[in-house]
């Protein structure tokens, strides 16, 4: 693959990425118009129109993929700024995840149930509220397809960051902690990200709620499964 195109569609996705933030803040944050929903379906469709393949388009952008590791890593930072008050609430903090955790198990076998949903489709709906790596990690663990593990994480971190903040704001919920936290309990990565716009505090929550919650799903749902 040549140099100049790699730089091209890496200079587009960037492109499309900042473009899809400033439409956000000019359209007052409109929760549909979230900047990673319009870039993906933006890009979606770019790769469609040309007609690129997507091994094509993941090969030029792989440079981008360098970036994650450091962010993630920075993710760190206001968690530890903010460790002090996280370490004040550690009981209501791994109880709520401990519940969040049964609940996600518990709403698959439920779909599963009334919908009448294909058993590979319950083990990748079971993981759907943690970052993709332990997702994928925890699916292949317990028999789960790879596309149907991803689809269902991007699904729920892109309609949780648009649905929980105002949903949050519809019951009272002010504190940046809170949300942050019930952000990152429930759209992982996606989240965190949306939690940015609340503060430091609310990073560092979502932060913990992300971590946390990748842990409790690695343990509950391959031993739920394994009970089934």
């Amino acid at each position: 693959m040549s140099a100049s195109l790699s730089l091209a569609l890496i200079g587009i996705t960037v492109a499309v990425f900042v473009g899809a933030g400033w439409l956000y803040q000019r359209s007052g944050k409109l929760a549909f118009l979230q900047p990673v929903l319009i870039a993906i379906v933006a890009l979606s469709v770019l790769v469609f129109v040309t007609r690129f393949s997507y091994d094509t388009y993941f090969e030029a952008t792989r440079p981008l993929h360098i970036f994650l590791g450091p962010a993630i890593v920075a993710l760190a930072v206001p968690l530890y700024e903010n460790l002090r008050k996280a370490r004040t609430m550690l009981i209501p903090v791994f109880g709520t995840v401990l519940v969040g955790g049964a609940l996600v198990i518990l709403s698959a076998l439920v779909l599963g149930l009334v919908f009448g949903l294909p058993y590979l489709l319950e083990i990748s709906l079971a993981t759907k509220s943690v970052t993709a790596p332990i997702a994928l990690a925890v699916a292949e663990k317990i028999g789960g397809i790879v596309p149907l593990t991803i689809l269902s994480v991007f699904t729920t971190g892109l309609l949780g960051t648009v649905i929980t903040p105002p949903l949050l704001s519809l019951l009272g919920v002010q504190d940046p902690m809170l949300k942050g936290f019930t952000l990152g309990l429930t759209s992982h990565a996606f989240g965190v990200a949306r939690s940015a716009e609340f503060g430091t505090e609310a990073v560092a929550f979502a932060t913990l709620a992300m971590a946390l919650m990748g842990c409790a799903t690695a343990i509950l749902v391959p031993i739920a499964f394994r009970l089934l």
